[in-house]
């Protein structure tokens, strides 16, 4: 084994964990932060693990042993049938729905029957990587979206924890929770937002502060603008009043 990816509680722990399996020390490896670690919202609802990557360094890796012998294959006869084409099965079949999106589905409705909201839940999306429930109401959804979603943002996390809790680590998926079509309508609104503030950076040559944006938030806003070269997006301070700053650098003439 040359690679593997482990979660912890911090980096560190991740990493410890990693190099325990591996049984080597820190020297002999390198190691990529695929995620660091999260308080959760308004650091009191759960939170995120850190995962890393640790890599054993070329000179720490076992080498590979010599390929067989060749052998010669029997020669094909007339009553031998041909090979048949192998045809990856896929991890969930058209149709069907897996058991954590039935769970994570049953574990949303029982939470919006106790919050005695009449409302309507459907799995929009079921694959590999993650499960999508979109939310339907008469009523007024937003109750369940709450200010800038997030009440929304809070019941996906406690649901998809919920939901994995009895998963191995590498069988947990992303739930994604979405209400009347919010999360598109402030996907749209986060885009504007990035681009304006961008034209304002660039006219006044001063950076221009974008204020308490969710992790998800400013992933959008650093994507948005991550294609013009013109200018730079840094996050300072801490959840969940942690920031996003724009700035346009002025290029030195040659």
């Amino acid at each position: 084994m040359e690679s593997i990816e482990q979660t912890g509680r911090t980096v560190e722990e991740a990493v410890g964990a990693a190099l325990k399996t591996l049984g080597v020390s820190r020297e002999d490896v390198d190691v990529e932060v695929i995620a660091e670690e999260s308080r959760g919202l308004l650091g009191i609802l759960g939170y995120s693990a850190a995962r890393v990557r640790v890599t054993l360094k070329q000179d720490q890796r076992q080498p590979e042993p010599p390929p067989p012998a060749p052998t010669e294959a029997p020669a094909p006869t007339e009553e031998q049938p041909p090979e048949p084409e192998f045809e990856p099965t896929p991890s969930i079949e058209p149709g069907e729905r897996s058991a954590l999106a039935e769970e994570a589905l049953d574990i949303l409705n029982q939470i919006l029957d106790r919050m005695g909201l009449e409302a309507t839940a459907e799995i929009t999306e079921d694959d590999a990587e993650s499960v999508s429930i979109d939310i339907h109401s008469d009523e007024d959804i937003g109750l369940l979206i709450g200010k800038r979603g997030q009440t929304l943002a809070a019941l996906q996390l406690i649901v998809a924890m919920m939901a994995n809790r009895d998963q191995p680590p590498e069988s947990r998926r992303r739930v994604i929770l979405d209400a009347e079509g919010y999360r598109a309508r402030r996907d749209r609104t986060l885009e504007a937002m990035a681009r304006s503030a961008a034209q304002r950076a660039k006219r006044s040559g001063r950076p221009v502060t974008l204020s308490s944006l969710t992790p998800r938030e400013r992933r959008i806003i650093h994507v948005t603008l991550a294609d013009d070269p013109s200018v730079a997006t840094r996050s300072e301070g801490e959840d969940p009043d942690r920031s996003i700053i724009v700035t346009a650098p002025r290029r030195t003439r040659e």
